[in-house]
């Protein structure tokens, strides 16, 4: 039985392995000759000052954290991140029987380019934009903290997005 358990095993890995089919934070689709990334602080074309920072600390804490490039100052990078917040939005979702607001949502637009160092030629040019949404209270602290959460969650999503498509491709 044992036996039969291993032969299972075995031609699953390597279907699995055949097909290209690999754990998250496992495999990368990105040549040989491209290792490490520097992004400098993104620019920021959008009506909120200031948040284009905390956005491109959470783009480099997403590429920390997972791991499959390494991240490195700007002139020792096979690889330079170059990001500019192109958009911010707040939006009214819904609004109380008070007529106050209720809900909101968050939105960002970010075009991002890659330059491939190495044979000094564009790698990735994205056009990305994510929402996350929120929910105000009667307490202006709380909902300007709702909001700094969100805000947090759409730079997190927007790194995660960054990493998928730079290091998977998709």
């Amino acid at each position: 039985m044992k036996n039969m358990s291993f032969k299972f095993w075995l031609i699953l890995s390597l279907f699995l392995n055949g097909c290209g089919y690999h754990l998250t934070g496992t495999g990368s689709t990105l040549p040989d000759h491209l290792k490490t990334l520097s992004i400098p602080v993104f620019t920021n074309s959008s009506s909120q000052p200031e948040i284009h920072r905390e956005l491109t600390s959470a783009v480099i804490n997403s590429f920390i954290t997972d791991g499959r490039v390494k991240f490195v100052r700007k002139g020792q990078s096979d690889m330079v991140m170059k990001g500019n917040l192109i958009h911010y939005e707040l939006k009214t979702l819904s609004f109380s029987a008070n007529s106050f607001a209720g809900d909101y949502i968050i939105v960002l637009g970010v075009d991002v380019e890659v330059t491939d160092k190495v044979k000094n030629e564009p790698y990735l040019k994205e056009s990305l934009r994510t929402e996350w949404n929120y929910t105000a209270t009667s307490d202006i602290v709380d909902t300007e903290s709702a909001r700094l959460v969100a805000l947090e969650e759409a730079y997190r999503v927007l790194g995660n997005r960054l990493v998928s498509l730079l290091v998977n491709q998709f």
